[in-house]
């Protein structure tokens, strides 16, 4: 009767841990475990400044050397060139913009694009603003131990070699 008892008990106790467990999510991991994530950063980083430097009339060599080389350059389209940028932080959000050239007869014919940051920290942060203050390297004077006239393979024109 005992055994029974017990055995009752302990199968009683099973099957409410067990049903407890599925009110658990399917993604739940305690903050102990969790891993470092990152922000990953995909595509071209296209602001309103470097927009602002384009003209119509220029030429691809000018584009690029502005707004980089373009993530997207279809060779069924060779007179577009697409400028895509993706960031997803590490807490799950996401930030998109994209920006498109059109070229006519090697020249910039028109260009638009959405959702461009005005400048740099206004997608990626506040943090990446904050400047480390440094101090001004010293001038620089040869050090005491280099002797001007030796050097690892031999004659007086040679890099000096430290002792």
């Amino acid at each position: 009767m005992r055994i029974l008892r017990l055995n009752l008990i302990f199968c009683s106790a099973l099957t409410l841990w067990i049903s407890g467990c599925s009110l658990i999510p399917d993604n739940y991991v305690p903050s102990v475990v969790k891993p470092y994530r990152f922000d990953i950063q995909q595509g071209n980083f296209v602001t309103q400044e470097d927009v602002a430097k384009l003209k119509i009339g220029m030429n691809k060599e000018q584009v690029r050397f502005i707004l980089g080389t373009p993530l997207l350059n279809d060779a069924f389209h060779a007179d577009r060139w697409d400028y895509v940028y993706r960031l997803l932080k590490a807490d799950g959000q996401v930030s998109q913009a994209r920006y498109t050239v059109f070229f006519q007869n090697g020249a910039v014919s028109r260009h638009g694009g959405e959702n461009l940051p005005a400048t740099a920290t206004d997608l990626i942060g506040p943090d990446s603003a904050k400047k480390t203050p440094t101090k001004p390297l010293p001038a620089e004077k040869p050090a005491d131990d280099i002797k001007e006239s030796e050097s690892a393979v031999g004659g007086s024109d040679r890099a000096p070699v430290l002792k």
